[in-house]
């Protein structure tokens, strides 16, 4: 009995797991408009032939980045400026934005995302 109950108990654990690791994935709907779009703690960006995603965690100081200005990503904090490819174009920022792997969810199509 006491094997089935510590296999039971494993199973729950690896469960639990998949479930926070999940909750914490942000998912990106494969109809999204193309450029980029801001949904919380990613940045994504979608031209004709590709999709990418980003950290929308400045590299200067971790402020979310949410807007652009003049066509490039610009963070509200002190002001660092990124290019559609993630590049740091003004600083203070040194570092470019951090690029994120993704899946894709065979049954819809989904991204999904685990921000850092």
């Amino acid at each position: 009995m006491i094997i089935p109950a510590g296999w039971a108990w494993i199973e729950l654990i690896n469960r639990q797991q998949k479930l926070n690791a999940l909750k914490q994935s942000v998912i990106i709907t494969p109809d999204i408009a193309g450029g980029i779009t801001f949904k919380g703690k990613v940045i994504v960006y979608k031209d004709k032939s590709s999709i990418t995603f980003y950290s929308s965690k400045c590299t200067h100081l971790g402020c979310t980045i949410n807007k652009m200005e003049n066509g490039v990503i610009v963070c509200p904090c002190h002001g660092s400026k990124y290019d559609l490819n993630g590049n740091v174009i003004e600083g203070p920022a040194v570092n470019s934005l951090t690029k994120l792997d993704y899946k894709v969810d065979p049954k819809t199509g989904n991204y999904i995302v685990k921000p850092v």
